[in-house]
């Protein structure tokens, strides 16, 4: 056959040879990679996570897949378990000498550090079981060389001895952090202990608080003797892009009048977990909720742990949240602090907040038929529990109609709690 009778596209095949995988564009090897990807839940955190730990060998192929898959390789990083130390100082010096050893500035690549404080390990000084791996020197480290695109940084304290608060050496340095992760938009903190000082330029935490970029998600567990300017600060530097508040297990520093500041200045959030130390008494009242509801609209998630100085003046303000899907009040409406919700504002709540899917409340006697009437307007409705319920409606037919399962919690005494969840 004449090569010039065959057609164009066949002349242009030959051409170009035959087509391998190294042909390929990067943006399809990305594409292929992909499904070496594990989707991960994280249910801390209610958010899905892609882990890429087995793109190691194919790193290892050639250059030009090095080059794709190394960015998706090194962009997650978790220390935790007995050898944590051991890799976390390799990590380290693997950033610190990327200019002289590697291809690569991994440090770069970067975008999310995760670090545990071991509590396997034996410290022999103390005796104790707690070994520090976040240190003011690894902190700094990391703000000097994962600052280009770093934007999530989970740091979990030991609960035991920290290092010292009392000395400039043993602070950590958060006004590097503020300075140079200027991407950093997700901040959780377990068992931090801040340090007692003056608030000020000299406040190493207030620093981060003043000069740190927005934050999308704030997680504070456990976090002791932050100031409540601190906390003032970081709803006003927040602002608008602040989503995610969970403080849980705070001290007396934060109380209603650092969660109104929030509520004023973070109009945007979507998820709110707040609770206090079991030795403190709650401070989440009708001010604060009523502040919640004016100016946060859009909220979806609420669990006050410790709401118990939340009347029915402010309960009935929930009804403005269209979008809610989850509310958890486990200790607000008890008879014991006489602010039992009325009927009526339950009602209001089922019919308005037609999204629902978890409703957690003590609610004895305004809970009646008629308010899980109301509950048929919320068919999304997967988890209800109410404290405190009258034993006449145990045996209630609507139940029924709203299909899901009943437990009767045999541990109460002086009320019934009921439990449903969604039949399946």
């Amino acid at each position: 056959m004449d090569p010039a009778s065959e057609p164009i596209e066949h002349q242009e095949e030959e051409r170009a040879g035959p087509v391998t995988i190294q042909s390929l564009r990067p943006n399809i090897l990305r594409y292929i990679f992909s499904f070496l990807s594990v989707q991960h839940y994280d249910y801390l955190n209610h958010r899905i996570r892609t882990i890429h730990n087995h793109l190691g060998p194919v790193s290892l192929v050639c250059k030009s897949w090095n080059a794709i898959a190394s960015p998706l390789l090194w962009q997650e990083r978790n220390f935790h378990g007995w050898n944590a130390g051991e890799l976390l100082e390799t990590f380290i010096q693997q950033t610190e000498n990327a200019d002289f050893s590697s291809t690569h500035e991994y440090g770069d690549f970067v975008k999310r550090i995760e670090i545990i404080d071991s509590h396997d390990v034996v410290d022999k000084q103390n005796g104790q079981f707690v070994i520090n791996w976040i240190t003011p020197d690894v902190v700094l480290a990391l703000s000097e060389h994962c600052s280009r695109r770093l934007r999530d940084l989970t740091l979990v304290f030991a609960t035991g001895p920290q290092l010292s608060n009392e000395v400039e050496e043993g602070l950590i340095p958060w006004n590097a952090l503020a300075e140079a992760c200027r991407r950093l938009s997700m901040l959780t903190l377990t068992n931090y202990i801040c340090p007692v000082l003056p608030v000020g330029n000299g406040h190493p935490f207030h620093v981060f608080a003043t000069h740190t970029n927005p934050l999308t998600e704030l997680v504070l567990k456990r976090c002791k003797s932050i100031p409540s300017e601190t906390f003032q600060q970081l709803a006003r530097t927040c602002g608008k892009a602040l989503t995610k508040l969970v403080l849980l297990d705070s001290d007396d520093n934060l109380g209603a009048t650092e969660m109104i500041e929030f509520a004023k200045h973070c109009p945007n959030l979507r998820h709110l977990n707040v609770s206090w130390f079991e030795s403190f008494e709650a401070k989440f009242n009708d001010e604060a909720l009523i502040e919640l509801t004016t100016n946060c609209l859009r909220l979806e998630y609420i669990s006050l742990l410790d709401a118990n100085q939340i009347s029915d003046l402010s309960f009935q303000t929930l009804a403005k949240l269209r979008y809610l899907r989850n509310l958890i009040l486990p200790r607000a409406g008890t008879t014991e602090t006489g602010m039992a919700f009325s009927q009526e504002s339950l009602i209001a709540v089922a019919k308005s907040c037609r999204r629902l899917e978890q409703l957690h409340l003590v609610a004895p006697g305004a809970t009646s038929s008629k308010f899980f009437e109301a509950l048929l307007f919320c068919p999304n409705l997967q988890v209800l529990v109410i404290v405190e319920l009258a034993q006449s409606l145990l045996m209630d037919q609507r139940f029924k109609s709203l299909g899901l399962a009943k437990y009767v919690d045999p541990e109460t005494t002086e009320g019934y709690k009921l439990v449903w969840h969604k039949k399946t």
